[in-house]
């Protein structure tokens, strides 16, 4: 989403003070880093042509207590089919938002996005129903896919909200002219700032059309099924690992092509991607495993930081 870069909200609040009659213009910036547990596993109901319910417990990974119960349950709906929804009870107060996203396994392995909701928790809502999701019936018909030996098989992915991990001023600035109006900043650290973006933004834009363009490139990086064309300073510059092998006595350096064959396309140019813009795109949940493996590899600690935060 456009308004949350980086899966960060920016949000801007003008006060005042209509008491006083000398007042000091100035700027305050403050931060809050909430605590977001992320956790994916597999859900089987057996005996789904008969269940009534199964229930499955939550628990964080850091403190070992529950925060989350998950129970599915069939219910009435139209047409005379039975639905399958979710009831979410939360155990602790502290919880506030929660994310499910929930797919159906077929005997492949293959996944079918089933569920993808947010639900908010307050003083009084500690238990929530998610939308009606799939009918028993369609997956009775399709069985030899869905139901194998009669266990329904999910997986499940949370991202739940327990608390505030930082809250704290970064910078009180005063001096600042009084002529603020509604999306005109025009402090000089403001523009500054712009400016600044600005000109990183440009420098990723340059960076990312020579990758993209082929533009002077002088090794390349071979997978099983592909080969991708990068340069080698920019390598070196971002990945002490890339570093050694263009630099020290090793086969890369006097080759043309470094094989990676444990990682896959995909991988492979998410990794090139971020090493050049230093920027990451609509990471997955196995894309961001798949990507820390690779950063760990190479040593690109940013990019571990990023994916571990996903």
């Amino acid at each position: 989403m456009d308004y949350l870069p980086g899966n960060v909200l920016t949000a801007r609040c003008r006060m005042w003070n209509n008491i006083q009659k000398e007042t000091e213009h100035g700027h305050c910036f403050a931060r809050t880093r909430i605590v977001v547990e992320r956790m994916s596993f597999l859900w089987n109901v057996e005996q789904f042509s008969s269940f009534q319910e199964c229930l499955r417990g939550i628990t964080s990974a850091s403190s070992e207590q529950s925060l989350i119960t998950l129970k599915l349950v069939p219910s009435s709906g139209q047409n005379g089919k039975t639905f399958i929804r979710v009831e979410v009870l939360a155990h602790d107060p502290k919880l506030k938002i929660s994310t499910f996203r929930l797919y159906l396994m077929d005997t492949d392995g293959n996944r079918t996005e089933c569920l993808n909701d947010e639900i908010a928790f307050g003083l009084d809502i500690k238990t929530a129903w998610v939308t009606r999701t799939f009918s028993k019936e369609d997956l009775m018909k399709n069985k030899n896919r869905y139901l194998p030996n009669d266990i329904l098989q999910l997986y499940c992915e949370c991202d739940i909200v327990t608390g505030i991990m930082l809250e704290e001023k970064e910078k009180i600035s005063y001096g600042c002219p009084p002529s603020i109006q509604e999306g005109n900043l025009i402090c000089e650290d403001f523009e500054s700032k712009k400016v600044l973006l600005d000109s990183t933004r440009i420098l990723k834009e340059d960076l990312e059309s020579s990758y993209k363009d082929n533009l002077l490139c002088d090794t390349k990086l071979k997978t099983k099924t592909g080969l991708f064309n990068c340069h080698k300073n920019i390598l070196s510059a971002r990945s002490p690992v890339f570093k050694a092998m263009f630099t020290n006595d090793m086969r890369e350096k006097n080759s043309d092509c470094v094989d990676i064959e444990d990682l896959d396309d995909d991988t492979v140019h998410r990794l090139l991607l971020y090493i050049y813009t230093a920027t990451v795109q609509d990471l997955q949940w196995d894309s961001a495993c798949n990507l820390y493996a690779a950063a760990d590899k190479y040593e690109i600690l940013s990019l571990k930081s990023e994916c571990s935060s996903f």
